[in-house]
């Protein structure tokens, strides 16, 4: 017999295929954009005052399934890649969002928030047949991803204590026996499972220990236990399953990754994707010849309305109206920010959260308390803490976000209008800081727990919103497992890319802040005995505020 011919070498891949699909944050709104790997500019999809989210490209490659609030509450919306042209997929008065089509391209399944409780639908994407329920349990059902066979249908669900990663059979007739737990991970919190396009593995998030790691089970039986590929939430596939794309979480915003499958090398990955993505689809279609698209404007400079009007080129204060604080203050380069924020706030939650502050500037003569770091940022008048009340009294929901060493937190507040016309479920657990006082020892020692159960009803990410005017989240100091005001969840500034050295500076002389001695701490005394008055001696250096009441502004600000 002859011999065989030698296997010829597995082709090696250099380059990333296919188009990325994204929704990404620009001008304080989420909206689509359009990219392929090394191309200089992505093209912008859709605009307008209102947000656009969860893509889904069609499998032929002509329109994208989306979710938005572009009228009143959360619909499914269609665009038409060829003609730029969107239409209304459905109109109710609950949420609605994350699509994913059949691979015929016939139906959606999609999450819905109907009662007190996020589940899975399927409609067909022409109308001709009313919407079907697929899941019905009190719990959270979310995030589907249907399957390249057409008859499986995968999601997130917690019906078992924390999220964990389901397969819906369609083709199993009794609910007892059609949805199948994959994962049954204890104390772990999975979420955005993804087919490979073969169908033979399933990709998905899962948060453990602080770390959000992604993660790729086999559906063959091959390997029962899962395989981790590295940090990232919101995977993505390649269109030929060679590789997986994912986004890599960070306090201040995220950056695409990409991880190599099996043998395929990437030798060259060119990705530019929008600054602030926030979710993507991956399709091997190109975008339509005649679809122009809009490219992304340029960034704006930093923002610098104000010009010094105190000594040395430094600025006086500037006073907040109408807003109750211990000392309703900012530093004049920021004060429009806030103001802005404060208005978009409160047309999108539907009351004035920001009208009462937990502290807004703090002066040197007037320390915080000694759990704080001296260099805070509420010194600089460029950071402002949101009510603690507000937090206390279930108005506003707290959500831990670790990364690395560092916790920072996520302020998701309470809509004042619950009819689903503002505002949107939430996914997680947010966290108790209660729970340390109820006298058990593990949740004293890590400061709180997760809440039992995820609250109802429609909230908005006030951390967003913030971040959109510049407003960055401080991170908790690392004593604030045992000290309840060191979590610092409510604290927020906007640094402008300054140290904290070069932000005090613009509000004090060098000489005031050469020595850390802001807090004084009282002696013990057995009677009333008044405190004398203590006049700082750096005090005749910061002039007295100046009331510059300025209008809120019209548009964002970078």
């Amino acid at each position: 017999m002859p011999a065989s011919a030698p296997s010829a070498p597995a082709a090696t891949r250099t380059t990333l295929a296919g188009t990325f699909v994204v929704s990404a944050r620009e001008g304080g709104h989420s909206h689509l954009w359009a990219f392929a790997p090394g191309e200089a500019v992505p093209v912008r999809l859709t605009d307008g005052d209102f947000e656009d989210r969860d893509p889904a490209v069609s499998p032929d490659g002509r329109s994208v399934a989306f979710s938005s609030n572009r009228r009143a509450g959360w619909d499914l919306y269609r665009l038409d890649l060829t003609s730029g042209e969107v239409s209304a997929l459905t109109a109710t008065p609950s949420y609605e969002g994350h699509p994913t089509w059949s691979p015929d391209g016939l139906w959606l399944a999609y999450e819905v928030y109907g009662g007190d409780d996020l589940d899975i639908w399927i409609l067909r994407v022409d109308g001709s047949e009313p919407p079907i329920q697929l899941t019905n349990a009190p719990f959270l059902d979310a995030a589907p991803d249907w399957g390249p066979d057409g008859r499986r249908i995968a999601f997130i669900s917690d019906r078992q204590g924390f999220p964990d990663v389901y397969i819906a059979n369609l083709d199993e007739p009794d609910e007892t026996k059609r949805f199948k737990n994959l994962t049954q991970s204890a104390g772990v919190a999975e979420a955005d499972p993804v087919f490979s396009p073969d169908g033979t593995t399933l990709a998905y998030s899962a948060r453990g220990d602080g770390l959000d790691l992604i993660e790729v089970q086999s559906l063959d039986g091959t390997s029962p236990d899962p395989k981790q590929l590295g940090l990232g939430i919101r995977p993505a596939w390649d269109p030929t399953g060679q590789a997986l794309g994912a986004l890599s979480p960070g306090p201040l915003g995220s950056h695409m990754v990409i991880y190599p499958m099996g043998s395929t090398m990437l030798a060259s990955i060119g990705i530019s994707p929008p600054q602030f993505t926030d979710d993507f689809d991956w399709t091997d279609h190109g975008l339509p010849g005649d679809w122009n698209g809009v490219a992304i404007p340029a960034a704006s400079s930093t923002l610098a309305a104000a010009a010094p009007t105190g000594e040395d080129g430094r600025f006086d204060l500037a006073r907040l109206t109408d807003v109750s604080a211990p000392n309703p203050q900012l530093s004049p380069l920021v004060i429009d920010a806030f103001r802005g924020l404060r208005g978009r706030a409160a047309e999108e939650i539907g009351w004035d959260v920001l009208a009462t502050l937990e502290n807004a500037f703090v002066g040197l003569n007037d320390p915080l308390p000694p759990a704080f770091a001296f260099n805070d940022w509420l010194y600089t008048g460029r950071g402002f803490a949101v009510s603690v009340g507000a937090a206390q009294s279930g108005w506003i929901e707290v959500v831990r976000e670790d990364y690395g060493v560092e916790t920072y937190w996520r302020l998701f507040v309470r809509a004042a209008r619950q009819d689903g016309s503002i505002g949107e479920p939430l996914r997680v657990r947010p966290w108790d800081f209660s729970t340390r006082a109820s006298g058990d020892p593990s949740t004293y020692d890590r400061g709180g727990s997760l809440k039992t159960s995820i609250p109802a009803g429609y909230y908005v990410d006030l951390t967003a919103l913030a971040e959109d005017y510049g407003f960055e989240r401080v991170p908790a100091m690392s004593n604030w497992r045992t000290y309840y005001q060191a979590a610092r969840f409510n604290e927020f500034a906007r640094t402008d890319g300054l140290t904290w050295l070069e932000a005090m500076l613009q509000v004090y002389p060098p000489e005031a802040i050469v020595t850390p001695t802001p807090f004084r701490t009282p002696t013990l005394t057995p009677t009333r005995t008044p405190w004398p008055t203590i006049t700082p001696w750096w005090l005749p250096y910061l002039k007295t505020p100046t009331p510059t009441p300025v209008p809120p502004p019209a548009t964002v600000q970078p």
